[in-house]
């Protein structure tokens, strides 16, 4: 597990995040709402993988 408070590579998770949440046409606004001082990326690694749900990218 990482954490980063570096505010682009908070823009970056914001705006992916934002775009499969919301669609592409609001990314880029959620992004900027969400990438502010006091937010923290938190990035997973799993260790193992039980089940996939043919979830995609």
């Amino acid at each position: 597990m990482t954490l980063s408070e570096d505010g682009k590579e908070l823009l970056d998770v914001a705006t992916r995040a934002g775009a499969r949440c919301m669609g592409a046409d609001r990314a880029e606004a959620f992004g900027r709402r969400n990438a502010v001082p006091n937010k923290v990326a938190v990035r997973l690694r799993p260790s193992k993988v039980i089940a996939y749900g043919g979830i995609t990218d």
